[in-house]
């Protein structure tokens, strides 16, 4: 189980990190007078996100699930993640599989337009 900070407060960057209620924002923005629609169109014309990288598995990551490929305990997967959550065992396995089916690469970069 994860260590709790002392204080309840979130950091800047917890706060950034979190995927943010849409009517709560444009509520948020509209108090403050700003143009929501102007917002939504720069929003969506955002295309700043550099490409998606896998989270390389840990390896105890690694080794529970290839303890669970020779097996099929699901529950002792969870067990050996330590945790209660399927998700989050999932989550573990869909990491290693796609972490070794790219054959242990780092990052994946996608091809730009000047590539071809």
């Amino acid at each position: 189980m994860a260590a709790q900070r002392k204080s309840g407060k979130k950091t800047p960057e917890e706060f950034w990190s979190k995927v943010l209620a849409a009517p709560k924002v444009k509520r948020i923005l509209e108090k403050r007078g700003f143009d929501t629609e102007a917002f939504r169109r720069d929003y969506e014309a955002d295309t700043s996100r550099g490409p998606r990288t896998p989270k390389r598995p840990s390896k105890q990551q690694m080794d529970a699930v290839e303890a669970f490929a020779r097996t099929g305990d699901f529950e002792a997967l969870k067990s050996s993640l330590a945790t209660e959550s399927a998700a989050a065992a999932n989550s573990a396995l869909r990491r290693v599989l796609q972490f070794k089916a790219l054959g242990g690469v780092k990052t994946v970069r996608r091809r730009s337009g000047s590539d071809e």
